[in-house]
């Protein structure tokens, strides 16, 4: 059966800047700054592999070829990043050899009719400020709203669209409380602190951006994931609330509503960061947001756990599929619904606060990928299944009235995962790229993908639609 996407909607596909250009490169060729990733992949022992960004896919030599890839497959809409690390200098100025690298870059892919959206931060924290306190340094906001000024004032003439920040659980939760990313700690205040800290420097770049020109499109980035409760058990229904208020509504009320969550100040008591009404205020964006951007790609199944300092445990069910990473992709109930649950919730919470439209900036399928060095094809069914069923579910929303516009595949290419490194169950792109030669074969998602492009449409099991 097949489902038909509105004509206007947009498919497009989505990088971010360190995980593809090769740091190395540009920090030898451009003088940029090293960033906090690598110095994280070198010394924490979490990073697969010790692998570091160093290497990426080598985008910063090879970003004529990609551009070529992006026009052969359709692709009209690109969402990618600016580095901090690279474009700005440690005294607040423009790195003028990296400003030329964007700007060849960028006026190759607007020749190519290929709509650019820029984020701001993807991670991409500059080692320097990293030395000065990363995010939980409140300066590092204003330094962040800096970054977003040079940004518009050096490329704006062709970025289309801006993402504000790249999720900021996983920067702040995943990174101070896991201790999985970058810097690796696992201190509750300080995830709240950097928490706080991300959502001003949000508030603060969307006030940069509104004085330079009133008319562009700004929007922002967040990893949301639905939370079921593993029975129904008042206090499994208690820890699934905690696990939202934990994923979802510490970041996304304050931007919509202006304030925390009362239950999370509860729960979080002392941890919780010091903060002033008009830092609200500042962090109070969202009905001036042109898009909410909600990145998935699993939910959880949550139980309540007296011992845990959040009162619930992620539980993961044996009868169900994961990606190659052991997310827990086809585990009822997160999948197949889970995505259209949750576009719902944050539409229909969202929406009297200004909420406009979302945008799916990022959505894929981690997995092992194997290439003879030879054919032409790489085969990766279950990544086209992937996409099958959550684009049915975003098809769904679009059908109960939720606004998705656009939906961005994760990711063009193989890349750089983060605490995964290079590992090969790492692979989300459309396009298998060999670690050792760096050359580009098309997967059968990539063929499927410009199938999709083309047609604007999917084809479903009948039993499925």
């Amino acid at each position: 059966m097949k489902l038909q996407f509105p004509k206007d909607f947009k498919f497009g596909v989505a990088d971010a800047d360190l995980q593809v250009v090769g740091e190395r490169f540009a920090v030898s060729e451009e003088q940029s700054s090293p960033t906090m990733w690598t110095h994280f992949a070198k010394n924490s022992h979490k990073v697969f592999n010790n692998d570091t960004p160093e290497p990426g896919i080598d985008r910063y030599h090879r970003w004529e070829e990609d551009v070529e890839l992006m026009k052969a497959m359709g692709a009209k809409h690109f969402r990618t990043s600016v580095s901090m690390a690279r474009l700005m200098n440690p005294d607040g100025t423009v790195n003028s050899s990296a400003a030329t690298w964007y700007i060849n870059y960028f006026k190759a892919l607007k020749k190519a009719d290929i709509t650019t959206y820029a984020t701001l931060y993807h991670w991409e924290l500059p080692m320097w400020l990293f030395e000065k306190g990363g995010w939980l340094n409140r300066e590092t906001s204003e330094v962040l709203a800096k970054h977003a000024t040079l940004v518009a004032e050096t490329l704006g003439e062709y970025i289309d669209e801006y993402f504000l920040f790249n999720e900021p659980w996983c920067a702040a939760i995943l990174s101070y409380f896991h201790g999985n990313h970058a810097p690796g700690e696992q201190n509750t205040k300080h995830a709240l602190e950097a928490a706080h800290n991300i959502l001003l420097g949000i508030g603060l770049s969307h006030q940069a951006l509104e004085k330079i020109d009133k008319n562009l499109k700004i929007s922002t980035v967040f990893n949301t994931e639905p939370a079921y409760a593993n029975s129904a058990d008042p206090k499994d229904i208690l820890a699934a609330k905690y696990a939202d208020g934990y994923f979802n509504r510490w970041f996304m009320d304050p931007i919509y509503i202006g304030k925390y969550p009362e239950d999370m100040l509860e729960l979080y008591g002392s941890n919780v960061p010091k903060f002033t009404k008009e830092e609200m205020n500042t962090i109070k964006i969202g009905n001036k947001l042109h898009a909410f951007g909600h990145n998935y790609y699993c939910g959880k199944i949550v139980e309540y756990d007296p011992e845990a300092e959040l009162k619930f445990k992620v539980i993961i069910r044996k009868e169900g599929e994961t990606n190659d990473l052991g997310w827990p992709i086809f585990q009822a109930p997160t999948y197949p619904d889970g995505l259209y649950d949750m576009l719902s919730q944050v539409y229909f919470s969202y929406k009297n606060y200004g909420l406009k439209r979302i945008y799916i900036p990022e959505n894929g399928m981690a997995l092992e990928s194997t290439w003879d060095g030879k054919s032409s094809i790489v085969r990766d069914a279950r990544r086209i299944d992937y996409y099958t069923e959550h684009l049915r579910q975003v098809y769904k929303a679009i059908q109960r009235g939720i606004p998705v516009e656009a939906y961005f595949a994760w990711t063009i290419m193989d890349n750089y995962e983060w605490a995964e490194g290079y590992r090969e169950e790492s692979r989300f792109g459309l396009i298998y790229v060999d670690r050792k030669s760096m050359k580009r074969v098309w997967k059968e998602s990539a063929h499927w993908y410009k199938d999709l492009i083309r047609t604007n449409s999917i084809t479903v099991p009948e039993n499925k639609a």
